[in-house]
């Protein structure tokens, strides 16, 4: 070979060298960067989202829009729930220092009207949002071991708190539901009864017949909202 042949191969060897630097680490580094961060988030009590840092970021390589579909979707999710909280002090249901009065409610039905309204639309939010997330998840293309851990990440992050959020939502939107019920009923025999703050009489036998069960399914939905809170409180905190 000729001096020249070599020192051309040479000058080949280094800048081959030299890309290769530049594309940062191996497909199987950046892998094993990425399981290791995915359970390091599987082996924390609840749904705690981390946002990668520069250095994973780097590590991550290509992996990272795969975490990016969690992240999104937790993003998107943050202001869903923080609506739904702010409906639910609201209109009082839950546990709550200040909850709105039998009194309060029926004098402004048509709040109830409008946060069912507003709880509805978050509930088809989230499931849109769910769908994409999971579109997206199917369309990567993984590794078996990355997979493995991937999929419980995306349960514990994505899915379960989905679920979570939408029995609240569905509770919360029953018990609105058996809310507008009870002020409509209260409304339209004002003369039969008698309203001051959470207190609430009957005037005759069959207005009282006819009253409560609608005040029964009402403290029944209440009481199946906290427990639908508690469930969430469980798989977002890992009490």
């Amino acid at each position: 070979m000729s001096a020249l042949n070599r020192a051309v191969r040479g000058a080949m060897c280094l800048l081959l060298a030299a890309t290769l630097a530049g594309w940062g680490n191996s497909e199987a580094d950046q892998r094993k960067a990425f399981i290791a961060f995915l359970q390091d988030l599987n082996n924390r009590a609840g749904a705690h989202v981390l946002v990668p840092n520069a250095n994973d970021e780097k590590a991550f390589g290509p992996y990272l829009q795969h975490y990016a579909i969690i992240l999104d979707f937790n993003i998107d999710m943050n202001g869903s729930v923080q609506d739904f909280i702010a409906q639910a002090i609201k209109l009082g249901f839950g546990p709550n220092p200040a909850p709105r009065s039998i009194e309060q409610m029926a004098a402004a039905p048509a709040d109830l009207t409008t946060a069912k309204d507003v709880i509805d639309k978050m509930e088809q939010g989230v499931e849109t949002r769910l769908a994409k997330a999971n579109t997206e998840r199917g369309a990567l293309k993984q590794p078996d071991d990355l997979k493995a851990v991937y999929d419980k990440t995306f349960d514990r992050l994505v899915a379960a708190p989905a679920v979570a959020f939408e029995n609240s939502a569905k509770a919360l939107g029953s018990g609105i539901d058996a809310a507008i019920a009870f002020v409509t009923y209260i409304n339209a025999h004002r003369g039969k009864l008698v309203v001051s703050g959470m207190q609430i009489q009957a005037k005759d036998q069959r207005t009282l017949d006819e009253l409560t069960p609608l005040m029964k399914a009402y403290q029944d939905a209440d009481e199946r909202f906290v427990a639908a809170q508690r469930q969430s409180d469980r798989v977002l905190g890992g009490n």
